[in-house]
């Protein structure tokens, strides 16, 4: 098992571009519908990495992410739109590692070699991906390691992706920051709060609802914000086509480290 976590993405002193390893590689993304999850996958796609699948761990019910408590079908929705197939596995807290690890052999036998994950400094869960990437024979790639917090923002704005804010930690964060376009703007008033500005601590979870890598945007429809299991969070209304009750895990949970997943 290999890992590759660069620092910057600029070429490094030798010419080499610091995702080579990862060049001609199919290799499948962490997806938590999320922007850091959206800049990891933009970025190892830039790297000339071949990309094979998003894989989202899902509560038990197997209604919605564990991450960032989005519905499973506007996961669905996101997949479509990058022409991405969604690998979901349903799973409680004890079982996570062992289901986790399952999936990932299940995804080396369809060939693929690599995951790339959206982590920029939380070391204790790149220890944990490393270890269990180890178990399963894969390299893992981290494309936002340690790079500062505004140059990703700028670099995902910039591009004209778009991310709404559905969740935030109500120990730190406001309701009044759920459902915000995240901007300039609303970046300032989060740093304003104490919040790290990707939110890489917890403090707030988005959903990417436009990109280039989208070939239509995903449309985000709630009808208010409640509070749920410690977070302020997005209160998605009905049920989905695909007959998952939407509010049903609309929460981002508590989550035991290291085996968490953030990708804001």
């Amino acid at each position: 098992m290999t890992s590759d976590a660069p620092r910057t993405g600029a070429p490094s002193a030798d010419g080499r571009h610091p995702g080579a390893p990862l060049a001609g590689r199919r290799f499948f993304c962490s997806w938590s519908g999320g922007k850091d999850a959206y800049l990891a996958l933009q970025r190892a796609m830039l790297w000339r990495g071949r990309p094979a699948a998003l894989l989202c761990m899902l509560h038990e019910d197997g209604c919605a992410s564990r991450g960032h408590g989005l519905p499973l079908t506007l996961l669905r929705e996101q997949a479509a739109a990058l022409d991405l197939p969604l690998v979901t596995r349903a799973t409680t807290w004890e079982e996570y590692e062992a289901t986790y690890v399952e999936a990932l052999h299940e995804l080396r036998r369809s060939g693929v070699q690599a995951g790339v994950f959206g982590d920029i400094d939380l070391q204790a869960h790149r220890d944990w991906v490393e270890g269990v990437y180890d178990v399963a024979g894969l390299s893992c790639h981290l494309p936002l390691w340690q790079e500062p917090r505004r140059r990703l923002l700028d670099e995902f704005l910039a591009g004209g992706s778009r991310a709404t804010i559905v969740a935030v930690d109500s120990s730190r964060l406001g309701s009044e920051y759920v459902g915000l376009e995240l901007n300039d703007a609303v970046i300032a008033r989060l740093e304003a709060a104490g919040a790290d500005a990707c939110g890489e601590n917890g403090e707030y979870h988005t959903m990417v609802t436009a990109a280039p890598l989208f070939s239509v945007p995903v449309p985000l429809v709630w009808d208010g914000v409640e509070e749920r299991d410690g977070h302020w969070v997005l209160r998605y209304s009905g049920e989905t086509a695909g007959g998952e009750v939407a509010s049903a895990r609309a929460a981002a949970p508590s989550r035991p480290s290291p085996t968490s997943v953030n990708h804001a």
